[in-house]
């Protein structure tokens, strides 16, 4: 039976080497909250206390001495996270570490903590937390089968300063890509499992619903990928006044309604990614949803004439 002990836990994400350099644009490492990190926080409880720390925005304090403090690292945030881990360990703290890189290279990041995660969170941080109350936490937690978004508890928007973000609202309602871009991190993220998945229709769109203002960003990598889902999402969506933004791929612009509907439903800007005009450099990176479309039509059809003779914005992009 795990513990009801009360736990103090503190989430970062540290400081990207880039973001440190003198030649930064600052506005660019403030794009967007740390999600991920905001969803494991929800599968506290509620009376655990819980600090999130994006060193893009706010300075990190590492005096004090939570029960537990997890790190999401990236390639060039690594040496910052093995630092800030270390320096916890050494006060007897417990750290656990995830993301891209960790999952990259696990081994290494094991040197530095007391729990490694491999892929995405969802299914792994719960039964740790478990674990880790009841005093018997793993080394080391893959995320294989199992994987679901449905009746994901309500991301902790409480522990982001909103004003500290260009897009605050920001969200994902998938998780991955239907595709298999050699280039992409994707694959090896999400390797012993569904690689794309979604949310229930009703559950994205009161997550939705719960966001202040108006403007949302769509963070997933292809939020056309399930044409069905992304369909009944947009049907949803009309009427609730919406400005939004996101990313799809070529074939997904030229296959079926969805771009029509998301347009309805307050689609102002899609990211979509052209890569290559070479039809053997697509071939060779495993791009192949891009052969033998027509660029231009893509284009062409992206520029017709929606609701208040508003225009969507074609940027290039991986995607």
């Amino acid at each position: 039976m795990p513990s009801r002990r009360r736990l103090r836990v503190k989430l970062i994400l540290p400081a990207l080497t880039e973001a440190t350099s003198p030649y930064r644009r600052p506005i660019k490492y403030s794009l967007f909250p740390p999600l991920g990190l905001a969803t494991l926080a929800a599968y506290l409880r509620p009376d655990d206390e819980a600090v999130l720390i994006d060193e893009h925005v706010a300075p990190l304090d590492t005096g004090d001495r939570p029960d537990l403090v997890a790190i999401q690292v990236y390639i060039t945030s690594a040496r910052r996270a093995y630092a800030l881990a270390d320096q916890y360990r050494a006060k007897g703290v417990f750290v656990a570490l995830g993301g891209l890189h960790v999952t990259a290279l696990p081994d290494e990041a094991a040197q530095h903590a007391d729990a490694v995660f491999l892929g995405p969170g969802e299914q792994t941080f719960p039964r740790f937390l478990d674990d880790f109350r009841a005093g018997q936490p793993l080394r080391r937690y893959a995320s294989t089968s199992g994987r679901t978004l449905e009746r994901l508890p309500p991301i902790r928007r409480d522990l982001i300063r909103r004003r500290s973000y260009l897009v605050p609202n920001s969200i994902v309602v998938t998780r991955g890509c239907p595709q298999h871009c050699d280039f992409c991190y994707k694959d090896a993220f999400f390797e012993g499992g569904r690689s794309f998945y979604t949310q229930r229709v009703d559950e994205a769109l009161a997550e939705i619903d719960r966001l202040p203002g108006r403007h949302l960003y769509f963070l997933d990598d292809h939020l056309f990928g399930d044409p069905r889902f992304a369909a009944a999402l947009f049907n949803g969506m009309r009427g609730m006044g919406r400005l939004f933004q996101g990313a799809a791929t070529v074939d997904s612009i030229l296959r079926g309604d969805v771009l029509e509907r998301a347009a309805t439903a307050g689609l102002r800007s899609l990211f979509v990614g052209f890569e290559t005009l070479t039809p053997g450099n697509l071939a060779q990176s495993n791009k192949r949803q891009n052969l033998g479309r027509d660029y231009a039509a893509v284009a062409k059809r992206l520029r017709p004439r929606y609701h208040d003779q508003r225009q969507l914005r074609l940027r290039h992009g991986r995607r």
